[in-house]
């Protein structure tokens, strides 16, 4: 299992931090400053990353501010919109950190999502574990078919 590398794709109306630059990552370490992005105050709020190709999702790891966060939900499916199966609601803002375990669900796209609440969605940091999705299925359906004509 390894940490995907995360690209902000599209949010619910908000505002995105631009991407620090070298001499910011280094003063990151120095001082308190991150990259952040905002929703707007919206029913639901949310955030998708689109990954490249499909993954096995194993876990969702997201920095806690506050308690914003609480109720959100995260679903990872291979559509754009928020239907997709649930990977887990997150019930407990205690921590500094939340993790939900997906066990292994497969999708294109993660999308956190407060639905219940006209609410800001603010997310600084947010790590997802998995691999790349390999569809035996397919690849064998293929191989026939080839061998097939």
């Amino acid at each position: 299992m390894k940490c995907i590398v995360l690209l902000l794709v599209c949010m619910s109306i908000g505002w995105v931090h631009s991407i620090p630059t070298k001499k910011e990552l280094r003063l990151q370490f120095k001082v308190q400053c991150c990259c952040c992005s905002l929703t707007g105050n919206d029913k639901p709020s949310w955030w998708r990353l689109a990954l490249t190709v499909r993954y096995k999702v194993e876990k969702v790891v997201i920095v806690n501010r506050g308690d914003c966060l609480l109720g959100a939900e995260i679903h990872v499916g291979d559509t754009e919109d928020l239907n997709n199966p649930l990977c887990g609601t997150v019930t407990d803002v205690s921590e500094e950190t939340i993790t939900l375990s997906c066990h292994g669900m497969v999708g294109q796209y993660v999308t956190v999502s407060i639905p219940e609440r006209e609410e800001y969605l603010q997310l600084c940091e947010v790590e997802v574990y998995g691999n790349k999705y390999n569809d035996v299925a397919s690849d064998i359906h293929w191989l026939i078919r080839a061998l097939n004509g």
